[in-house]
């Protein structure tokens, strides 16, 4: 990434977190509060309501929840953000001179850095309750969490474009992450469910990263070759979405 271009990425990333919440009464502060309420709402229902919830061990079903919901996070809110980067900055990609994949990593970023500093904040808050934390596992966790960032930018370059093209994409995007959710291992521990339907749901590339950071943080041992098989379907998707950049690079301009 050359100078000119670096300059217009630390802008364009400063204006994204800058404008993001402008205005509003709280401003930056929804970007914690409304995951954290998300939290409580889940930990209330699934914790007290519904008696078939997760069995957790000796983890408090919270801190279970939370290490779970913020690498999924990280995930869903830069893939939801960055499927419009494109068609939102259309003005600016046909006056500034910069490759345009650079306006859907501005989002990407942004997206992992508050994302990142409401999982530290969690990780801060349960360590100071005494739950059963370890920092030991603190590199491990930070391997997984780059393998969920991998595929927060594939899948935020590949719906970016794809959105250029199809107007609904966007659409879809917030349907089918509500879909995968559940079927991620945030809410249950996989280990408890029938072989079967287990088997079935690590092959979402999502399942292994969010366990590995939680296993991690828990001091036990993450699945290796499970996070391997997630960072492989990732540089997979990546290179499809760089190779789908360079196909329609010359048509993009038109259809914005």
């Amino acid at each position: 990434m050359g100078p000119v271009v670096s300059a217009v990425f630390r802008e364009l990333l400063r204006r994204e977190l800058e404008e993001r919440y402008r205005g509003s009464v709280l401003g930056t502060a929804w970007l914690l509060l409304l995951p954290v309420l998300q939290l409580a709402v889940l930990a209330w229902v699934f914790g007290h309501l519904l008696p078939a919830r997760a069995q957790t061990g000796d983890l408090p079903f919270v801190a279970f929840l939370a290490l779970g919901m913020w690498p999924w996070n990280l995930f869903a809110n830069a893939a939801n953000r960055g499927v419009t980067a494109l068609t939102d900055n259309a003005a600016l990609i046909g006056k500034v001179t910069v490759p345009h994949r650079l306006y859907v990593d501005v989002r990407v970023v942004a997206c992992a850095l508050v994302d990142l500093a409401g999982l530290a904040l969690v990780l801060a808050v349960l360590l100071a309750f005494g739950v059963g934390i370890t920092l030991a596992g603190l590199p491990a966790a930070l391997a997984a969490l780059a393998v969920i960032g991998v595929l927060a930018l594939a899948a935020a370059r590949l719906l970016a474009v794809l959105q250029v093209f199809l107007r609904d994409i966007a659409a879809v995007t917030g349907q089918v992450l509500t879909l995968g959710f559940f079927l991620t291992p945030i809410l249950y521990d996989r280990s408890l469910l029938p072989a079967a339907a287990a088997f079935w749901l690590g092959l979402n590339p999502m399942a292994a990263p969010v366990e590995a950071v939680r296993r991690a943080l828990t001091g036990q041992a993450p699945d290796w070759l499970a996070l391997g098989g997630s960072l492989a379907v990732a540089l997979a998707l990546l290179w499809l979405a760089n190779e789908l950049f360079r196909r329609a690079r010359s048509h993009l301009e038109d259809f914005l």
